[in-house]
């Protein structure tokens, strides 16, 4: 009695299972029944699990499945960063491709219902993925404890919870995000994907949690073209993964990106359409960083030290860490936090712990391409080598600069001052209580600077020429010379139209103190300084703190030697 009462009851449960599972099913697009509430059904059918289980002629016996599965050959994801191996569709992921691959008629049953024979053609439309599956997530693979620990950014398969399963033989398959009889949280999902909290069940991204794009409140501002399309959720934070990514028909299919312009997946949003600030607009001044001409170049795992000449949006930016924190130079502010960089000696760092290891990375490898712009005695152009705290002078960028006896600086500046590369290099609109974006992405003053500098010889001298020099060393300083200072600047800046760059190099110097390296030709090609007579080079040789003597020939004369102060 007791036995039978057990049986009794276990098939009770059956029955309710079966039945909940009926009343789920039946308000949603895989009932194609006469009674489903889409377009496509059935007139006349009654049975809404017929279309794809039958009791008997099953073919295979997995899930007592009522389609054929012909042999078909899918076209597999694949990317740089992928660590899993991939198989042909297999398990469920096959059961569901005998609809979703779009080439088999979906009234094509083993068993038809008792009506007789279904006239429903394929599956067309966005849930039609085809036979090419390369822009889609990736299915049918093993994901095991291994995988996770090599792909480094996995959850362990043991932690995945009741919710997000592998199946049986421990791969992920459509069934691993999709209950086929469960819409309640749309597409099938076996979890609401606001805030991305179905893909962070396997993707644990770091410091994802505190990143912008994971915490945003923007939104869509309503003009010109929604950024996000098919998506019901209103904000940044809870679009989460899906504002860069699609799990399917991705238009980008390597890392399943929304956008098949790489810097539109950036810009889709970031051209003020969802930010409060147009990062697109910048790249339309005359001074840019060039992200339009290599596109797709960029690769996640590229080597600084051997990647292709390019810059993108992800060179700079991880949007999967990037923040709005602060920091004080020269540490990584949160803009740039979690991208590689290249480090003063030159060996590449899996994550920049300061700003100029972000720059180093491609203008500190090799030297920059010197058409249309100064060309010094010196003639590196690797940034790397030329703030390296090992020279004789250097801009304070990597370290406190060595020159301690230097004064008259602008407020909020001193010799222990430490500045950014983004001090120079950033948007000559920017601001600090204004609406422009800082940054390096585009200027009115080139290469990239945030005030005017000119580098032409001979340059009348003013204010403005010379605005981004101001901005740190005070002008009215420079301007009332007298002979008590090692070097009369009021003589050469006003009296010969000789501009700052003629003798200093921004950057840094190998040879000389006082940022001195010769202008040998300005960007028009223009020679400027050049030996004094019986040298090869010119020369600066500075006799102590306060006299200096250069042998060279300037505007015409010929300093062989002129000693400051004269």
């Amino acid at each position: 009695m007791k036995k039978g009462f057990v049986v009794v009851a276990a098939l009770c449960m059956v029955l309710a299972s079966v039945s909940l599972s009926n009343a789920q099913l039946a308000n949603t697009l895989h009932n194609l029944s006469a009674t489903g509430p889409g377009t496509r059904k059935a007139p006349g059918v009654g049975q809404l699990c017929k279309f794809c289980h039958t009791p008997h002629n099953t073919l295979p016996s997995q899930a007592l499945w009522n389609r054929d599965l012909p042999p078909k050959v899918y076209n597999l994801y694949t990317s740089s960063t992928l660590e899993a191996t991939l198989n042909q569709p297999t398990g469920s992921s096959r059961l569901c491709l005998s609809c979703h691959d779009g080439t088999t008629a979906m009234g094509n049953m083993r068993v038809p219902p008792q009506a007789g024979p279904v006239n429903l053609s394929a599956l067309i439309g966005p849930a039609s993925l085809g036979t090419d599956l390369s822009d889609d997530h990736p299915i049918s693979f093993v994901y095991d404890s291994a995988l996770a620990l090599k792909r480094g950014e996995l959850a362990d398969p043991t932690a995945l919870g009741s919710e997000v399963r592998l199946d049986s033989t421990g791969q992920l398959q459509c069934t691993t995000c999709h209950d086929a009889h469960d819409n309640r949280n749309r597409k099938f999902l076996k979890k609401n994907d606001i805030r991305g909290v179905l893909c962070t069940t396997c993707h644990i991204r770091r410091n994802w949690t505190g990143s912008t794009h994971a915490t945003s409140s923007s939104t869509w501002h309503g003009q010109g073209q929604n950024p996000w399309g098919d998506l019901p959720f209103t904000t940044v934070a809870d679009r989460g993964c899906e504002n860069c990514h699609k799990a399917h028909a991705a238009a980008r299919p390597p890392r399943l990106l929304r956008n098949a312009q790489e810097r539109a997946v950036c810009l889709v949003c970031h051209d003020g359409a969802a930010t409060s600030k147009d990062i697109e607009a910048e790249f339309s001044k005359s001074s840019t960083h060039p992200i339009a001409s290599t596109d797709w170049t960029h690769d996640p795992k590229e080597n600084p030290n051997s990647m292709a000449r390019h810059v993108t949006c992800a060179d700079c930016h991880n949007p999967h860490q990037a923040s709005a924190t602060g920091a004080s130079p020269p540490n990584v502010p949160g803009a740039l936090r979690g991208v590689r960089g290249v480090n003063i000696s030159g060996g590449a760092v899996q994550e920049a712990a300061t700003e100029y290891e972000v720059c180093l990375k491609c203008h500190g490898i090799t030297d920059q391409a010197a058409s249309g712009r100064i060309v010094r005695w010196d003639t590196t152009r690797n940034v790397r080598l030329e703030i390296n705290p090992g020279n004789p002078s250097y801009h304070p960028v990597a370290a406190v600069g060595k020159n301690t006896t230097m004064g008259n600086f602008e407020l909020g500046y001193s010799t222990g001052s430490i500045i950014y590369c983004t001090d120079c290099h950033n948007n000559n609109q920017w601001t600090s209580t204004g609406s422009k974006p800082r940054g390096p992405h585009g200027s009115a003053y080139t290469p990239i600077l945030e005030r005017d500098y000119r580098r032409t010889d001979p340059s009348t001298y003013s204010r403005q020429a010379y605005d981004l020099c101001f901005k740190c060393h005070n002008e009215n300083f420079f301007l009332n010379d007298d002979n008590s200072k090692p070097f009369n600047h009021k003589e050469h800046l006003q009296g010969d139209d000789i501009g700052c760059p003629a003798c200093h190099d921004a950057h840094g110097s190998r040879q000389n103190p006082g940022l001195i390296n010769f202008m040998r030709f300005d960007p028009t090609g223009r020679a400027v300084v050049t030996p004094a007579s019986g040298r090869s080079a010119p020369e600066f040789i500075s006799l102590g703190p306060t006299t200096k003597r250069c042998y060279l020939v300037c505007h015409g004369r010929d300093h062989n030697p002129l000693t400051y102060p004269d």
